[in-house]
């Protein structure tokens, strides 16, 4: 009986993750950028069974197109949540203060270090590993390869070891 029980509940957790409305949480994350005048237009949005994919998507900030992403890819496990975007071109007008253009940025979160989002990417800029801490509200975004990082080179400090890294709190 109790077998059964047990058996019945993590059957309900299964059934809730795989058929929960996906796309109704993009839409609330939607609502929320656009509280901060970011907008994502003109996407493609596909409700797969662990998560969802958004493709080619318009990425504007106070009515200003920044961004082009070709592929967002968002993979809810509960325990483990990744955010995987590819091929994101930025606009001519910020490619004096961005990098050009990005091949992929991984953003990771995990219930065994819930205080912490861990990040990682690479592009025109070389390869980039960063640590959110989300007790602290710190940024922390290193670059050992860095490539072309003269457009945003301002941005970043030098460590010790010859490291650029990008800090700063929120």
């Amino acid at each position: 009986m109790v077998k059964r029980i047990i058996g019945g509940f993590f059957l309900l957790i299964i059934l809730l993750w795989l058929l929960a409305p996906k796309q109704e949480l993009y839409y609330l994350l939607e609502k929320e950028l656009k509280k901060n005048d970011i907008i994502i237009s003109n996407e493609t949005i596909k409700d797969k069974w662990y998560g969802l994919e958004i493709i080619d998507a318009d990425v504007y900030v106070k009515g200003a197109k920044m961004a082009e992403v070709s592929e967002l890819d968002l993979n809810i496990f509960f325990l483990y949540n990744t955010l995987s975007v590819k091929n994101i071109h930025v606009n001519k007008a910020m490619e004096k203060v961005a990098p050009k253009s990005i091949e992929e940025i991984k953003i990771q979160y995990s219930i065994a270090n819930p205080l912490n989002i861990e990040v990682s990417g690479k592009g025109s800029f070389g390869v980039l590993d960063g640590n959110v801490s989300l007790r602290d509200r710190h940024i922390l975004i290193k670059f050992p390869v860095a490539k072309d990082i003269k457009s945003f080179k301002k941005f970043l400090k030098k460590d010790k070891t010859g490291e650029w890294k990008y800090e700063t709190n929120y």
